[in-house]
């Protein structure tokens, strides 16, 4: 490390001679106009990371402009990504023919990079460590800094885009560095620090005016928004402790499919207007892996809000206008499919369906009993026919206020309402066929010569007496006969409270797709791909390697002079360089449908599982599945965001300007 007395660590090759690992950026590969001081990172192991070289002559100067850069960035996110080193004079490059600078410097760096351009072309006189050589090799990695693009970085794994997920803390370098070697990742993101710290350098007046910004008095029009975000903010903290008030033991909001859309909403308006309010304090612009997530989520979010408005007035505008054919229309299906479907399916029952000879008598009593149940519902539902217009301007009107999604969920809890009666239908015909079914296994062990042991769990032999075989027997006759009657009775009504199980099912992965709609991932990948990284790549035959000239030499008293075919000298002052390119690989376009992932495993968890065919099959009631929702918003516990509106963010989040 870089405050260690000792000589720095490097890793031994294979010959003997110690490898560096060298990370040299793009920009210094291109023809050199002055000499001057390289800044970076020594991060041990072997490892130097190139940031940028400096103008100036004097070393102290450059020591001075590092530290407030390392002050600056500490207090802006350094705590997020973990870069706990501060940047260090790491070399000297200079022009074919000059090479001298200060020797303090030199002397007391654990890695010094002695280098030089030769008119387009990079060597290495040597690497030093502590001001001596010895034979080495060194692996220069190109890479390119994100100057003047602060969203472009490198990452070792796949960007997680789900906040949700937290995210994993930095290994600590030197437990790493005991395990074998530094970890890729620690090393990318000093690379992806370089850029700030060029600009640091190249733009100091810049950058020392920024704190004066932050002092500035906020416009007027400012205040007013922040004073109506904080209103927002109670009024919306209030919302979320109602909604998810218990009763029953169940949430509110649990209820009703609007009441959970409305959840969802103010739940991703407080977050957006979070995120607003500490971008609103934040002067400077911090950027990494969890910052471009945030980034790419808030305005994901803003525009899944606008295109999910605008689908909805486009369709609320349509139900106002043909509110009374709609609601016509809607009374009519329902009749149909609730009533008069049904009846005519009982009626067939009654007689021999598909020549199935069923048991009269209790053929006509279950016949009686579930058609008294839909004249009942019929009453019902006539009086409140009447006001289903009402309902359908209320939908439309909702399109402009919660977008499709909320007219979505205004469907859903209409057909749950409009259905009840088939849940009523299939709750009876589920409890017969249960107790049948259990009753006849029951009798079939008694018929037998067994019984169920309770506590051990399993199927015992027993021995009955001849009245209590004789009675079972009897029974077990009765009920296998009057079973096929039931199990129509069943099948028929289980059918339809799995088709509108299904329905409700539909309704939830569409109220998902427009919810988390990835629209602005989407365009961003599209557009720049090096926003969302998915790994890195190295390339050792690209067009930089032809830069670096992989064999150079000291030569100690004289200057460096090169030509065509320069005339090897001994072999232990001779250096080794191997060239690699570095390049990030853009993150698969699959990956950002994550969302859509998510949701179809809570879909296929809920409602295409063995526990639902088995309830099927055994005549367990089949209860309302929970509903979807995949928030995507990281903390949850809404009560402690918003207990103290006027307290500013714990983390100042991405730029929302940029």
């Amino acid at each position: 490390m870089a405050g260690s007395p000792a000589r720095v660590a490097s890793v031994p090759a294979a010959s003997g001679e110690c490898m560096f690992r060298i990370f040299w950026p793009v920009h210094l590969c291109r023809r050199l106009a002055e000499s001057g001081y390289l800044v970076g990172w020594v991060l041990g192991e072997g490892v130097v990371v190139v940031a940028s070289k400096t103008a100036f002559a004097n070393a102290a100067q450059v020591a001075g402009y590092l530290a407030g850069f390392h002050r600056l960035h500490t207090a802006s996110q350094g705590a997020e990504v973990g870069l706990r080193l501060p940047p260090t004079i790491v070399g000297y490059l200079s022009r074919e023919g000059e090479g001298l600078c200060e020797p303090e410097p030199r002397d007391r760096s654990p890695i010094w990079i002695d280098a030089f351009t030769a008119r387009t072309q990079v060597a290495f006189r040597d690497v030093l460590s502590f001001g001596e050589a010895m034979p080495r090799r060194a692996i220069v990695t190109i890479y390119e800094e994100s100057i003047g693009k602060p969203w472009h970085f490198y990452s070792a794994a796949p960007l997680n885009l789900d906040l949700t997920v937290a995210q994993p803390a930095h290994a600590a370098p030197l437990a790493a560095a005991h395990a074998g070697q530094l970890p890729l990742q620690h090393i990318l993101d000093y690379a992806n620090m370089a850029g700030q710290l060029y600009e640091h350098i190249h733009e100091p007046l810049r950058v020392a005016g920024a704190p004066a910004a932050a002092g500035s008095t906020p416009h007027s029009g400012q205040a007013l928004s922040a004073w109506a975000c904080d209103v927002f903010l109670v009024f919306a903290a209030h919302f979320l402790r109602v909604a998810d008030m218990r009763i029953f033991g169940h949430k509110v909001k649990r209820f009703s499919a609007v009441g959970q859309q409305l959840d969802l909403i103010v739940r991703r308006s407080v977050h957006l207007a979070e995120q607003w309010r500490a971008a609103r304090g934040t002067t400077r612009a911090v950027h990494g892996q969890r910052r471009t997530a945030q980034y790419a989520y808030f305005w994901n979010s803003v525009w899944v809000t606008v295109l999910d408005v605008a689908l909805g007035c486009i369709l609320g505008a349509c139900l106002i206008a043909h509110a009374g054919a709609v609601s016509d229309w809607i009374v009519a299906a329902l009749r149909q499919q609730t009533v008069t479907s049904l009846e005519q399916t009982i009626v067939w029952l009654r007689g021999w369906p598909a020549g199935l000879k069923l048991n009269n008598g209790l053929d006509g009593f279950l016949a009686e009993l579930f058609l008294w149940l839909i004249h009942f519902w019929t009453v019902v539902f006539q009086p409140s026919a009447r006001h289903l217009r009402a309902v359908v301007i209320v939908a439309g009107w909702s399109g402009f206020v919660g977008g499709c999604s909320m007219q979505l969920a205004v469907l859903s809890d209409a057909l749950a309402l409009s259905t009840v009666h088939t849940y009523w239908f299939y709750m009876v015909a589920a409890r017969i066929f249960h107790w049948q079914l259990v009753t006849l296994y029951s009798l079939f062990n008694l018929f037998r010569g067994r019984k169920q042991n309770v506590l051990r769990r399993r199927i015992d032999s027993c021995d009955y007496n001849l009245d209590q075989l004789l009675i079972g027997t009897i029974l077990f006759t009765l009920l296998t006969y009057l079973f096929p009657t039931v199990l129509v009775y069943y099948i028929t009504f289980a059918s339809r409270r799995l088709a509108v199980t299904m329905a409700h099912g539909l309704l939830e992965v569409l109220l998902g797709i427009l919810n988390h709609c990835p629209v602005f991932y989407v365009a961003l990948r599209l557009r720049d791909p090096q926003m969302f990284p998915g790994g890195v790549c190295y390339n050792v035959d690209s067009q930089y390697a032809h830069r670096f000239i992989e064999a150079a030499w000291v030569i100690p008293g004289s200057p460096v002079r090169l030509a065509r075919d320069p005339i090897p000298l001994s072999a232990q002052h001779r250096l080794n360089v191997t060239v690699v390119h570095m390049g990030s690989v853009p993150l698969l376009l699959p990956a950002l449908f994550f969302q859509y992932y998510q949701i179809w495993v809570q879909f296929s968890a809920s409602y295409l599982t063995q526990g639902l065919l088995r309830s099927l099959v055994l005549g367990d009631v089949i209860r309302p599945v929970p509903r979807l929702q995949h928030t995507m918003i990281p903390g949850l516990s809404h009560a402690q965001p918003y207990a103290a509106v006027g307290a500013p963010a714990a983390t100042a989040p991405c730029s929302l300007a940029d």
